[in-house]
Formats: C-alpha cells, structure tokens, sequence
C-alpha cells in the first residue's frame, strides 16, 4: 500500500486556530472532483446553490467545510464555495434554560432543554428553514454560535458566494420538523464513520481542551454517544456519500447520484412498466410466447409498487415521523391522495 502524503493547513474556526491535516491524494481524487462538479451543477443551477454536508460529530465536518472553502480559492475554473454552520440556529441560551421538552423512552420524562444541548429539539428549525428559503434568493446574514461566550450571535455572517456548503449534524435527520430542511438542499453530502473511531476521537478531544480521561469518557456515554448514534441511524440517505476512515482520512462510500438534485422525487413516481423497459419487455415477450398478455406483468407491477408507496407513506404519518405537510412537501403526492392514504 502506498504511505499517505499528509498536507497541513491552519484554519479559523470560532475565531480559534485549528490544525488539520490532509490526504493529498485525497485531496486531489475526491475533494477537488466534488467541487468540480459542485461547480459545474451551479452554473446550470443559474442560482445559488446550497449544499449540505451532514455527519455525526468528530468526523471534522466543519473543518472540512472550511478546507472546501479554502481550496476553491485555489484555481480559477472552479465556482467559490462559503462554508456555514448551522450552530448559530440553536435557541439562546436563555431560552435552553427556561424550557423543556418531554423525552421519550420507557419512562416519558420533562427534560430541560439546557441540558440537551445541541441535540435537534434545541435548534430553532422554523428559524433555519426561513434563512435557507431566503439564501436562493439573495445575499443574507447568518448567525453563528460563539464558544467564548456559549451563545448565539444573530446576523453577523454575510453570505455572498454562489455554492454554500452547510455543515450539521442534523440536516439530513428523519425526524419531525427536520423533514422539511432535507427538502432546501440542491446537493447533499453525509460522511459516515466507526462508531468506535468516533468515540476514540470524541474523548481525545475533550482530553485536549482540557477535560480528564475520566470526564471526557462520561461525557462521550452521555452527550456525544446519543447524538453519533442518533446521526448515524436516522438520518436519510445523501446524494453522495464518504466514509471517514481510522487515520482521519476519507473515501467515497457506494455511488454518486447527481440526479437527485434535478429531481428529488423521482423514487417516489410510477414505476416504469412500459414495454420498452429493457427488463419487462423481456420478461413480457416471454410471457406473449407462453400465450399470456403481456399487460398483466406491467399491471401487476405497477400496483405492487403503489401499494408498498401507500403503506410507507401511511406509516410515516401515522408513526408521527413525518407530518402531513412534510409528506406534501417531500414526495410527489397530492393532497387528495394524501387524504385516500391515511383514511
């Protein structure tokens, strides 16, 4: 195997230096083809286009982001990316304190929002939803979280550039009003990782801004844990996905599929049963010389997949994971099928 060529760069996160290293090759074979693409999507996008980049905490999302912003300033063919946060969308702290939510579980208990800090029921998603709308539109500002004073701090950001790449843990999950941010991406991006990996690099970071092991490690079982589990299984599926690896270094995970950002809803759409589908016409030839009509594999098709959609999306409402106005919002389905679903 060939040994890695690691590349240093500092970068200004929070208005502290942070130390990153590199892949070089990786550098070269994934981040630079992602941005190339990025570039080429938004320049027929003819808008500005927003990506989001989602992953569990410790895979170094946001430094990441802010390598991508850095290296589209390096050649002139490529569309300038602006790295952003969705930290500045949690509520205040006033508000965490003052608040609570009730906790699912054997036991439904009352829980103060403060101490679930940074767990989705303490972002503001209405909020969130509004700058994201208004961000296609034109230049706005952007709040940011402030880790001197462990606080938001509103408007202080101004987004200009063409791509933005924004950086949560969150933006894909599968979970009630997060529903309707998925839909505000035009590209998605999630980097998955070991779950052990993430663990070993949680404690290690806690250990270096000071924390003891012991600390660090009760801290990892009771905040870090839930929120890289919770990441990790119910966030849905990205346009492109990498996988983090041991060494801090990254892959492509599976396949690339750019359709999704010409159209979103395609997997939720009639099947294709037409006789000039490659695969049923063969099986429907077949069935012609058997002296069957070719129509009933296509029927028989087609309301199989129409009946395995209905019971999906009648389970996504009912279970409460999604809400009527999400489903609307996010598959192709008209209110007044909608309404024949979940009778």
């Amino acid at each position: 195997m060939q040994e890695k060529t690691w590349r240093t760069c500092r970068l200004m996160m929070n208005g502290l230096a942070h130390k990153v290293q590199y892949n070089q090759a990786t550098i070269d074979n994934l981040f630079l083809p992602f941005l190339r693409r990025m570039s080429k999507s938004q320049q027929k996008l003819g808008r500005r286009m927003v990506v989001f980049l989602a992953a569990p905490p410790g895979v170094g999302k946001s430094t990441l982001a802010l390598f991508l912003e850095r290296l589209s300033n390096t050649d002139e063919t490529l569309v300038p990316v602006q790295a952003l946060g969705i930290e500045g969308f949690r509520y205040p702290q006033a508000y965490l304190n003052t608040h609570s939510v009730e906790q699912a579980g054997q036991v439904v208990q009352v829980v103060l929002l403060s101490t679930l800090k940074g767990s989705p029921e303490t972002f503001a998603v209405d909020k969130l939803i509004g700058k994201l709308t208004d961000m296609r539109k034109g230049d706005i500002r952007w709040p940011i979280y402030d880790r001197n004073i462990h606080d938001i701090v509103e408007e202080i950001v101004t987004v200009r550039r063409p791509i933005v790449v924004i950086e949560g843990n969150w933006l894909l999950l599968g979970e009630a009003h997060w529903q309707n941010v998925r839909s505000l991406a035009d590209y998605s991006l999630f980097i998955a990782a070991d779950p052990i990996d993430l663990k070993e690099r949680l404690i290690r970071q806690k250990m270096t801004a000071g924390s003891t092991y012991e600390a660090a490690v009760k801290f990892y079982q009771q905040k870090d844990r839930l929120h890289v589990e919770r990441c990790l299984k119910k966030s849905w599926p990205a346009d492109e996905t990498w996988q983090m690896l041991s060494d801090g270094d990254y892959q492509l995970k599976g396949r690339i599929v750019p359709t999704r950002m010409v159209d979103r809803n395609a997997l939720w759409r009639r099947p294709d049963v037409q006789i000039d589908n490659t695969l049923l016409g063969g099986l429907n030839n077949r069935n012609a010389g058997q002296g069957i009509q070719p129509p009933l594999y296509d029927e028989g098709y087609a309301h199989g997949m129409e009946e395995a959609r209905k019971v999906i999306l009648k389970k996504l409402y009912e279970s409460g994971t999604m809400s009527s106005k999400a489903i609307l919002d996010t598959f192709q389905v008209t209110a007044e099928e909608l309404r024949d679903i979940i009778k």
